[in-house]
């Protein structure tokens, strides 16, 4: 259940009003609609800065949720004190057509000194299809641009506001800083979970315009794609919340969550197209290399790039039909395929053709045999094409229509196909459509199959906010199946002319995550050039040079990173003279990181998450950094403490003394040893290389605090664990620590 749910049932000795709802303190005025009143039930009507005497509301959309012309009804609104009241309203409705959308909303405002907090939680009564976004608008019409903030100091992406009338699309920034005429105050917005922060603007030259946090998202196909826009369906009984902070005046001080995790400011991974590495007339299709001196020079070049950049990380697609040029139009059927997509498509599948060593070095690959392989994950490409006289090479890609029961059955083969080569399709969970392409049809029954992660094309040529769009773009949907994240790709390697790296150093400069890609069939093939080899890795090099705390991720590694913040809940954000706190509820398990922007003179006093002393790190532009990762399910507080004078004050409260080794002497168990831990129950979390949870266990500690535990190597479901590098996190009460380990598996 929301917390805010929770806490107004608390709070029963409250009322609930039909009428305007006023909430006043010493410097901000604010009222409340239950009711459409020029605005939208659960707007604002004012939001008056006492020390200027400005209304920044003034009768337009000042918390307004819709969802096309979907508008709350009207609700009612409880009175929790002189500076804070909830809204609440049971249904969207469409007033012209009649008709309602099972859908609930709650709106808590309050007031926080010479600011507000916005929290709104979404709950459906009953499954709906959101076809169009659901949004909350906050008017911003009175200033003139925006300059979008993150944890990187080289972002500063600015926004004129009343530029040409066009709808700008930004993700992955946490902080907007508004700048207008000397007459306005200044004004920050704080959106600090990077998972709930999908924005856009809608520019134009008159005052209504507006900045929308987007709850469930929506865009047309791509690249000629047929059918409705993308879009989700949401189950019954589904709950989001999310958090928007509101400063009014100078805000010396923000916090937020990193939009990278393990501390990085900009992020970066690579798709290749796609296994077999070799077309048929480009040589020998089932040949491959375990080393980077082997005889096929595709997968050789492949793993001397991950030997010259130890860090780097691949993302290798599979394409289980092989692109058998010769047989993909093939119209004979398959024994269990009758009257399906299959049976006029081409049976030369890779389960069925491939030979079994080159099945092996896929499973080899899976299970992190090769020195190398703990840094390649297998990805899909889907069936490249559908059978049709122009369709080697043609417009008819496989996804480009909308057809549900095809499309799904589509999948329903591919996945057969990869559990017939002996791979584990539960880690097969990115995709890279061909050509980009996807209908909402493809979209939904990648969701169906368990895909988490996708790239959501290209858009260089998209024009957005005066310039052309070089930037990030989140995109998040979901169905009853479950949900899945996608971004789009900023830079190809292997274009004979070459891309501008433009495409790539914006983003970057911008502190956003970096989707790469490249053909390796073009890039090292026997019959390509040179150049796009040294020109990737020249690139590869600079940006793990020329970029300060850059790192590599596998995609779904990001996916998953965004994943795991979207199920974490901001509950507050509160800021005084010397310090500031920060609470959230949920958990943390992918590197997240708290990012405090402090006074440019403080000194650091103390750092406690949950009362705890934690470590941190101070960066350049008086940025804190501050891991928040490894808390269990639950209610979380961030405390930070600064002295602005320069004479710094030591606390005497001691510091996490835990610490944790961990060996593993044979292939079937590992000892693990712990210290420094409260006396009581520890919880053990062990974590595979892409951040899954793969077992988790509890040990007694002594009442020194200390333990050993011997770990057997088996998942939660009792398999094997495979060979690779595993992250271990133990947590007793307000201490932790982490360690990684080796298994080795004969």
């Amino acid at each position: 259940m929301c917390v805010f749910i929770v806490i107004m049932s608390i709070l029963s000795s409250s009322t609930p009003y039909t009428a305007s709802d006023t909430l006043q303190n010493e410097h901000i005025r604010a009222v409340i609609t239950p009711v459409t009143m020029g605005v939208r039930a659960g707007s604002l009507t004012e939001l008056t800065d006492l020390a200027t005497g400005i209304d920044l509301a003034g009768g337009r959309q000042f918390g307004g949720v819709q969802c096309g012309p979907f508008i709350p009804s009207p609700g009612e609104i409880e009175h929790l004190s002189d500076t804070s009241a909830v809204f609440r309203s049971y249904s969207l409705s469409d007033y012209s057509r009649s008709i309602e959308l099972p859908i609930a909303v709650t709106i808590t405002y309050v007031l926080v000194g010479r600011g507000l907090e916005i929290s709104v939680a979404v709950v459906t009564t009953g499954e709906v299809e959101l076809e169009y976004p659901l949004e909350m608008d906050i008017s911003v019409g009175l200033y003139n641009s925006i300059i979008f903030g993150n944890q990187s100091t080289t972002n500063g992406r600015t926004l004129n506001i009343h530029g040409d009338s066009e709808l700008c699309r930004f993700s992955g920034d946490q902080v907007m800083r508004f700048i207008g005429d000397v007459s306005l105050p200044e004004l920050t917005i704080l959106l600090p979970n990077p998972a709930k922060n999908m924005l856009a603007v809608n520019t134009g030259t008159s005052v209504d315009n507006y900045l929308s946090l987007l709850f469930f998202d929506m865009e047309a196909p791509r690249e000629n794609c047929l059918g409705p826009d993308l879009h989700s369906i949401l189950p019954a009984g589904d709950e989001s919340s999310y958090y928007a902070r509101i400063l009014v005046g100078d805000a010396p001080a923000v916090a937020y969550i990193s939009g990278h995790p393990d501390g990085f400011e900009r992020t970066a991974s690579w798709i290749m197209d796609e296994i077999p590495f070799i077309h048929p007339q480009q040589g020998d299709l089932w040949g491959y290399s375990t080393t980077s001196s082997g005889d096929e020079r595709v997968t050789a070049q492949m793993i001397q790039l991950l030997e010259e950049h130890p860090e780097m990380k691949m993302n290798w697609l599979l394409l289980p039909d092989g692109i058998l040029t010769d047989n993909r139009d093939s119209v004979w059927y398959e024994d269990g395929y009758e009257d399906s997509w299959s049976h006029w498509h081409c049976t030369w599948r890779m389960s069925t053709e491939a030979p079994e060593d080159y099945l092996d070095w896929l499973l080899n690959i899976q299970n992190n045999v090769y020195p190398w392989a703990d840094r390649v994950a297998l990805g899909n490409h889907g069936y490249h094409h559908t059978p049709n006289p122009d369709s080697s090479f043609g417009e008819y890609h496989e996804f480009i229509t909308y057809e549900p029961d095809e499309h799904m059955e589509r999948f329903r083969v591919c996945m057969n196909d990869i559990a017939d080569m002996g791979l584990d399709t539960s880690m097969v969970r990115t995709i890279r459509y061909s050509g980009h392409r996807t209908s909402l049809s493809g979209l939904w029954a990648t969701i169906a199959y368990g895909f988490d992660f996708y790239c959501n094309g290209i858009r260089w040529w998209e024009w957005t906010g005066g310039e052309y769009f070089y930037d990030q773009h989140i995109t998040k949907f979901q169905t009853p199946s479950g949900r899945i994240w996608g971004t789009n790709t900023v830079w190809w390697g292997d274009f004979h002319s070459q891309q501008p790296y433009e495409y790539l150093s914006t983003v970057l400069e911008r502190g956003k995550h970096c989707l790469l890609g490249a053909h390796p069939i073009n890039m090292l093939a026997p019959t390509a050039w040179p150049e796009p080899y040294d020109r990737i890795d020249s690139v590869c090099t600079s940006m793990e040079t020329d970029y300060s705390h850059f790192g590599w991720l596998l995609p779904i590694e990001y996916g998953d990173f965004l994943e795991d913040c979207y199920g974490s809940d901001v509950t507050s954000i509160r800021f005084k003279d010397n310090g500031l706190t920060f609470s959230f509820t949920g958990s943390t398990s992918h590197g997240q990181t708290l990012v405090a922007e402090i006074p440019e003179e403080a000194v650091v006093l103390s750092v406690l998450v949950n009362g705890s002393h934690t470590d941190w790190e101070e960066r350049i532009g008086s940025r804190l950094f501050i891991s928040i990762d490894g808390l269990g399910l639950g209610d979380h507080v961030v405390e930070v403490a600064w002295n602005d004078t320069g004479i710094e004050e030591i606390p005497d409260t001691p510091a996490n003394t835990a610490q944790l080794s961990a060996i593993s002497p044979s292939i079937d168990q590992m000892d693990i040893t712990g210290s420094g831990f409260p006396a009581g129950i520890c919880n053990i979390s062990l974590f595979d290389i892409s951040g899954r949870l793969v077992v988790r266990t509890e040990v007694l500690t002594d009442p020194t605090g200390d333990f050993s535990l011997l770990l057997p190597w088996r998942s939660i479901d009792g398999r094997c664990l495979p060979a690779g590098v595993y992250s271990i996190i133990a947590v007793s009460g307000r201490s932790s620590a982490h360690r990684s380990v080796i298994h080795l598996f004969n």
